[in-house]
């Protein structure tokens, strides 16, 4: 008798006593049976190899600019060209010393998660520092704002800090948001009772950074980074509208091939 619950695709019972063949219930090919989902290809990581160079010794403090938050600080802040940073042989990142500190640029958009972990292991491992800093950014349309902050309309995204300390001219980062890439894995090994790093203060810039006032990033940044900040603007480079990247969210910034007097468009769809 055959089973009601048997699969379609199945052979009958008697199959495995009366078939010389070695195929098992469930495999092989038969008649009208659809063709089952191909087994997954085994996949060997070979690991990722992360080499940061220009970090020898110890210093007093480090900035670490992620993305375009990074690029922001090269145009803004003189210092020494004295090292990089590749992910197996891509360079993702450049190290510059700024007086008695080290500025670190990386290109998290050009890692996945995996080699992003590599970058945040390997900074803890190398960096000698007293004071840690991340400079990263963040979508105004995309963040969820604290019950004091919903009371009223921000038509000026303000700059958020995530810190033990109050930063002036800033809002913090609450929860429900979080952190992602490489900021989020430094906070994250920074905060385990083991760490050996200080838990960095993380700055968050508004985007596009176009829109950014200058002196209110300079003002920040001084807070947080003094000796670092002493710098900040002396470069006649100012970053503009060319300079956004294209937006993947509401007022993330222009759209790639915008003419320039067209107005942003405001949708993600076209």
């Amino acid at each position: 008798m055959n089973d009601p619950l048997s699969p379609l695709t199945a052979p009958p019972p008697r199959y495995l006593l009366e078939s010389d063949s070695s195929d098992e219930e469930g495999q092989g090919t038969y008649p009208g049976a659809a063709p089952g989902p191909s087994k997954p290809k085994i996949r060997i990581n070979e690991g990722v190899k992360v080499d940061i160079t220009g970090l020898e010794g110890e210093v007093e403090e480090v900035v670490i600019g992620l993305g375009q938050a990074g690029r922001y600080l090269s145009k803004s802040v003189q210092g020494e060209m004295i090292g990089g940073v590749k992910v197996g042989s891509s360079s993702v990142g450049v190290v510059y010393k700024v007086g008695k500190g080290r500025v670190i640029l990386v290109e998290e958009g050009d890692l996945n998660g995996n080699e992003c972990w590599e970058v945040v292991k390997s900074l803890v491992g190398k960096v000698k520092a007293g004071k840690w800093t991340v400079v990263s950014s963040y979508v105004p349309s995309m963040y969820i704002p604290s019950p004091s902050e919903r009371t009223g309309r921000l038509d000026n995204p303000p700059i958020r800090v995530l810190s033990t300390s109050t930063i002036e001219g800033t809002k913090g980062f609450d929860s429900p948001n979080y952190l992602t890439g490489v900021a989020g894995g430094l906070v994250s090994l920074a905060s385990h009772p083991t760490s050996s790093i200080p838990i960095p203060t993380v700055l968050l810039l508004p985007l596009p950074l176009s829109a950014l006032s200058f002196p209110q990033v300079q003002s920040s940044l001084k807070s947080i980074s003094p000796d670092i900040s002493s710098t900040f603007g002396q470069s006649s480079k100012r970053w503009t509208e060319d300079d956004d990247e294209p937006y993947s969210a509401p007022g993330m910034g222009r759209v790639r091939g915008l003419r320039k007097g067209v107005a942003e468009v405001s949708s993600m769809y076209m």
